[in-house]
């Protein structure tokens, strides 16, 4: 990785005037997952700045701002290292350490961003399994709790992989990527299967619920449930590239072509939550001049509609 303007240090793939079809495809599919990363830098600065200053804050709001903060942050890690590796910012001799910062800010914001969703899904289905315990036993202050401890969980994982290749980075690449792939199995083996649990049972008592009652769910449910499928589908790929590709001695085209296209179906993912949020927010109401707080606000509201009009337009400051 010696000259960054003319190499991708991911794909190995080198900018020549007779690139083959496989580079055309890889900076094809890098050029959309820019342009996909800079509308999900707006979009999730939007639902940031909204529920900072203008959504009062329930539970799920909570969550759903540090999820926001944690793509935001991902993204632009993301379209960084994207710039970095086709030369938009820094020249060579500079550019090899700010990229690996970058890497390694990433991982930890996708650490924080599946641990955070891991957790809405969690509570959420805890408050639909024991909803006595969730109404009138729930701590005042759960989730900010929640987020600090996930955040600072995040950090310590991502310095403890970042120290051990500091320390032993020229005499073994492997140790430092096996750091790395265990890192990876954690967060693979212990979050993912929580978050699949929780959003099973939630899907189940949600279909039951809505068959016996004839009634929609809670928009609340849908986000949830739509923000879990869209990561399972599209950011797995990306911790499956850190975990299995060290053991498989593949083709460089075959990695390149994987890497690009992980990187592209992660920033969808990052990007597609402030789309659900005001798709679902904005289900069957008539009033289209309703602001995108006001919008925002009925999306996260945890209580159920009220038959035959529209929910109020803000969440339940249940928080503070």
């Amino acid at each position: 990785m010696n000259d960054i303007s003319k190499s991708s240090p991911a794909s190995g793939l080198t900018f020549s005037p007779n690139m083959d079809s496989v580079t055309w495809v890889y900076f094809s599919v890098t050029f959309l997952a820019m342009v996909t990363c800079v509308l999900g830098m707006a979009g999730n600065s939007v639902v940031t700045w909204l529920l900072s200053f203008r959504v009062q804050r329930s539970p799920f709001c909570v969550y759903v701002l540090n999820l926001a903060v944690a793509d935001l942050l991902f993204l632009f890690c993301m379209a960084s290292m994207l710039s970095l590796e086709t030369g938009l910012l820094l020249p060579a001799s500079t550019s090899t350490k700010i990229y690996e910062g970058v890497r390694r800010i990433k991982y930890f914001a996708y650490t924080a961003g599946l641990s955070l969703l891991t957790a809405i899904s969690t509570q959420r289905c805890l408050s639909v399994l024991f909803p006595i315990w969730y109404k009138c036993h729930r701590p005042q202050h759960l989730s900010a709790a929640v987020c600090g401890v996930l955040w600072v969980l995040a950090l310590l994982m991502n310095f403890l992989a970042s120290f051990f290749c500091v320390q032993f980075w020229h005499p073994s690449k492997e140790l430092c990527f096996m750091m790395d792939m265990v890192v990876s199995g954690i967060i693979l083996g212990l979050f993912m299967p929580i978050m699949i649990l929780s959003s099973t049972i939630l899907l189940i008592r949600v279909r039951k619920n809505t068959l016996l009652r004839r009634r929609r769910p809670r928009r609340l449910f849908v986000v949830i449930l739509a923000s879990v499928f869209v990561f399972l589908t599209c950011s797995l790929p990306l911790g499956f590239y850190w975990f299995f590709l060290y053991w498989e001695e593949l083709p460089q085209n075959v990695v390149s072509l994987y890497v690009c296209l992980s990187r592209f179906s992660s920033c969808l993912s990052s990007s597609a939550n402030p789309v659900i949020y005001f798709l679902v927010g904005s289900q069957k109401s008539h009033r289209l001049q309703d602001s995108l707080g006001a919008v925002l606000g009925r999306a996260l509201r945890d209580e159920p509609e009220p038959e035959g009009r529209e929910t109020p337009s803000m969440c339940i400051n249940d928080e503070v």
